[in-house]
């Protein structure tokens, strides 16, 4: 195993990393229960695709799919590489006995991906940091994903960003080791499931990684061929895409809405014309604005969302731009892709349009800066804790279970937080922690960072 070993040598370690593991291992129990029972979220709406009409009557015909059918009309409402991944599912005859088989699966595919994240983040730490405290993060990310609740929620409504979460690691990884090819492939079939992991290229164009764009171009190519001989991209929402998203950035240009307009008196900015107070489980930072405006008009949701960009893409660029100045090293370029697939990931994830289960995404942040302040000694590292375990649970509802929350608020308590403006405040805290390290790197090496 090429990181270091991932159990604690000493006692006091070893109690922490079994009691993280304890943690991790009740709440993946507690989801799977919950699992068993419950199964329809974004991913029921939107399969089988039409290819079941042809392939598997039995399962198209299948009466625990007759909602599913009458919503998504045997379209397919995302990329292809959902489709392509899940094709053996076709064959399956009900709803019930594929969501079955996806429970088993998608919790394999989770600590597949806690693996995965902890092997990046631990790979060639052993010359700098605390190197006993590189053996606690295993047990220590394994359970701080597993008790994230957008964890919990899109494993079990059994959505596939439980597979887009692996590959997104995978993909940091790759690139993270130089291996731009296989980054620019991983990229390409995260971005034909949904298409906001475009914006990841921002780390290959800057960096003028061409064989990892190339690489791009061509998974590309090869998945949308397979999804035209295999499905007919006819059924896709491919077509429409543009449309969609220029409704998504209409107060960047024009473009037809995704939702209906909601008028709101005397707050019709065409920016927040679509919001309106409790709809659904959107988590994402327009919205969240909105949301605030409409408490404090004298607060301009489209002002504040305008200067987030600026800053978050200006922070970027200029991060990016300042490390390929610099002579680099494994280490450098390790850490520097990490925050800058961090960076990426955070805006592309909720920026624009997002659910709360859409924070799955967030594991990879979360899990990098964990491991950074908890192994490496440095300048305020208790404080910079502090914050990160304060963005951790406005993100995470607080942890605590919103039937006791419900009981004494004496109101849906889940739509409180949604509506509270928490998640904002812990996604800006969390987008905020990544920018600083980022900036931090781009001035020191990480064993220089650890050494102050």
């Amino acid at each position: 195993m090429s990181a270091l070993g991932w159990w604690p040598r000493d006692g006091r370690g070893r109690a922490i990393a079994t009691f993280c593991v304890l943690i991790g291992a009740l709440y993946l129990a507690k989801s799977v229960y919950r699992g068993l029972s419950y199964t329809r979220g974004d991913f029921y709406y939107t399969m089988p695709g039409e290819y079941a009409r042809r392939w598997n009557p039995t399962l198209w015909n299948s009466p625990d799919l007759q909602e599913a059918r009458g919503y998504n009309r045997g379209e397919y409402y995302y990329g292809p590489t959902q489709y392509l991944t899940l094709l053996p599912l076709v064959f399956i005859n009900s709803y019930e006995q594929i969501a079955s088989v996806l429970l088993v699966l998608y919790a394999v595919v989770l600590i597949a991906a806690c693996y995965v994240l902890w092997d990046l983040l631990a790979r060639g730490e052993g010359q700098v940091g605390q190197v006993g405290q590189v053996g606690l993060m295993a047990p220590a990310i394994f359970a701080l994903a597993l008790a994230f609740l957008p964890l919990t929620q899109a494993f079990v409504q059994r959505e596939f960003e439980v597979v887009a979460l692996l590959a997104l690691i995978c993909a940091c990884a790759l690139v993270a080791r130089g291996r731009e090819i296989g980054g620019g492939a991983a990229v390409a079939y995260l971005t034909w499931f949904k298409y906001w992991p475009i914006v990841l290229l921002g780390t290959f164009v800057l960096h003028r990684r061409v064989k990892g764009l190339v690489a791009f171009a061509g998974a590309s190519a090869v998945l949308l061929l397979a999804a035209q001989f295999l499905f007919g991209l006819d059924h896709f929402l491919i077509g429409r895409t543009a449309t969609i998203v220029g409704g998504l950035v209409r107060p960047l240009g024009a473009g037809d809405v995704l939702y209906p307009v909601i008028e709101r008196g005397a707050l019709k900015s065409d920016f927040c014309r679509q919001w309106v107070q409790g709809r659904g489980t959107a988590a994402d930072v327009r919205w969240a604005l909105c949301g605030v405006e409409d408490r404090w008009p004298w607060l301009s949701a489209k002002a504040a969302f305008a200067g987030l960009v600026l800053v978050t893409g200006a922070a970027f660029t200029w991060g990016a731009v300042m490390l390929e100045r610099r002579r680099s090293d494994a280490d450098l370029m390790k850490w520097g892709a990490i925050w800058e697939f961090s960076i990426l990931t955070i805006a592309g994830v909720v920026f624009l349009h997002a659910h709360y289960y859409y924070l799955i995404m967030f594991v990879l942040p979360l899990g990098a800066l964990l491991f950074w302040y908890a192994t490496r000694p440095q300048p305020w590292r208790a404080t910079k804790l502090a914050i990160w375990a304060i963005a951790y649970l406005l993100l995470n509802a607080l942890m605590i279970p919103t039937t006791w929350l419900s009981t004494l608020l004496q109101r849906d308590a889940w739509q409180a937080y949604l509506e509270s403006g928490l998640c904002l405040l812990g996604t800006l805290m969390l987008l905020a922690l990544v920018i600083w390290e980022f900036a931090q790197l781009t001035r020191r090496a990480p064993s220089a960072l650890a050494a102050v």
